[in-house]
């Protein structure tokens, strides 16, 4: 009976691949550039939908106009809701286009 197995082979170092079933990239920038401060500034919110979205960024608002009187704010009830939709390139365009220069992305604990 023959053996099934190469022996030229036994012992010889081996080389595995392994790759991230994760799909892990490299971040080479973790967060967009702060804002000195938000005077002036147009900011929109966006919104997955799933914490209190209409109570809490009512709050988040009344602040915000609080601190900064000329601050310009968008609310979320005007993009597109829930974490597939504000995904995608459309909803980023939308942000552009309002001409927003910083986003709420999350108002949850």
């Amino acid at each position: 009976m023959k053996n099934t197995t190469e022996e030229t082979n036994i012992g010889a170092p081996v080389t595995l691949k392994v790759y991230n079933p994760a799909g892990g990239f490299e971040v080479t920038q973790v967060h967009a550039p702060r804002l000195l401060d938000l005077n002036g500034k147009t900011i929109c919110e966006l919104s997955n939908g799933s914490w209190e979205s209409p109570r809490t960024f009512v709050f988040i608002r009344e602040l915000l106009q609080k601190q900064f009187a000329n601050v310009r704010l968008i609310p979320f009830t005007e993009f597109p809701m829930g974490s597939e939709q504000i995904d995608k390139e459309s909803t980023i365009d939308m942000l552009v286009q309002k001409g927003c220069q910083a986003v709420i992305t999350g108002n949850a604990a």
